[in-house]
């Protein structure tokens, strides 16, 4: 689950990059929900890629 969740943080980054995309969007996550342990982690992670452009919280994300 960890690979699928990183390889769609990567393609989401990679679309914001391009223009494709203006933002991280927790809705592009949910489905991943039922399997992190500590979902404030991903809102966090997420906040902080909108607001300073980068997140060093990526891999405090823990799955069940």
């Amino acid at each position: 689950m960890r690979e699928k969740f990183d390889k769609l943080v990567e393609l989401i980054g990679d679309k914001i990059d391009r223009g494709d995309e203006f933002e991280f969007d927790v809705r592009d996550f949910e489905s991943f929900r039922d399997y992190v342990l500590n979902w404030e982690v991903v809102e966090r992670c997420i906040e902080e890629e909108n607001e300073e452009g980068f997140s060093d919280s990526w891999d405090d994300i823990k799955f069940a």
